[in-house]
């Protein structure tokens, strides 16, 4: 299965982000975004051939629906990240829960410090008003604009 492709956009960064279930494509459209901002796969590399120091921070975020779950994880993620001017790279331990009527999502985010050489295009925020989540065929896809 295809983890995310880019789609054309006018004037921002849209993609899809695809998964057998809502965790996957949660983590999927993380990595898109991230896969945005930085060379994800530049970053993997040099971190493993000990170029490069691999912190983790964890991330939370709870809402009433999956289609506001995304948006919440992706616009901490990307604060988080900013506030300590850093690329994410990676994905673990990710977790989805649903009590009642809500839903929640943990997740470890693998960074590294910033460096102008894996550097892509400055993401302002993720837009609200085309975020969809979309079970089709027991898959999950979420659609996905981000401001640059």
């Amino acid at each position: 299965m295809i983890r995310y492709r880019f789609m054309p956009h006018t004037a921002d960064v849209r993609f899809l982000a695809y998964g057998d279930d809502i965790a996957q494509m949660l983590e999927n459209s993380m990595l898109a975004m991230l896969d945005t901002q930085a060379d994800i796969r530049a970053i993997g590399r040099d971190v493993r051939a000990g170029k490069l120091v691999s912190k983790t921070i964890e991330v939370s975020e709870s809402a009433s629906s999956e289609r506001d779950l995304l948006w919440y994880i992706l616009q901490r993620v990307l604060s988080e990240l900013d506030a300590i001017s850093a690329y994410g790279y990676g994905v673990e331990k990710i977790k989805v829960t649903k009590s009642g009527d809500r839903f929640g999502v943990s997740a470890n985010i693998l960074y590294v410090d910033e460096e102008v050489k894996y550097s892509r295009i400055y993401v302002k925020g993720v837009s609200g008003y085309t975020l969809e989540v979309k079970k089709i065929g027991g898959h999950y896809r979420s659609s996905v604009v981000i401001d640059i």
